[in-house]
């Protein structure tokens, strides 16, 4: 039966789909598509978009900005443990396979099973773009 699909498949497919009910997950934006006229290559959003959080492909870099009390903090959209991606869900990112819990603004593990941080992305900021940091594969 070819339409059967295992839980990594069909988490991949829901979460770079539209919402996920309950979990505040979008679709992924995709940078290439969106940058404005203008704005540098390392574009991946406006500062002004940026709410809570944003997801963005750009790249091979799947990504998630998170607005904290100190201000944008990027981070790779991996989980450590499996890779799934996380959601920002009641003050923490939440990987969507294993419900490994991470701290929006430092990364760190607030609740496992995962083990070690989320992946920091180098972000500059220049006339309202967020903008990656050279070097960043």
């Amino acid at each position: 039966m070819g339409w059967r699909r295992t839980r990594r498949e069909f988490l991949a497919l829901v979460v770079s789909g539209p919402l996920v009910q309950g979990c505040g997950a979008m679709r992924a934006l995709d940078v290439a598509d969106n940058r404005p006229p203008g704005a540098p290559a390392a574009f991946v959003a406006k500062e002004e978009d940026v709410k809570s959080a944003l997801y963005f492909v750009k790249g091979d870099i799947k990504g998630v900005l998170v607005r904290t009390p100190k201000g944008l903090v990027g981070y790779r959209n991996k989980c450590t443990l499996k890779g799934a991606p996380c959601v920002l869900k009641e003050g923490a990112l939440v990987c969507v396979l294993d419900g490994s819990a991470f701290d929006p603004t430092t990364g760190k593990v607030l609740r496992g099973p995962a083990r070690e941080p989320l992946a920091p992305l180098k972000l500059d900021f220049k006339n309202g773009f967020v903008l990656l940091a050279a070097g960043q594969k």
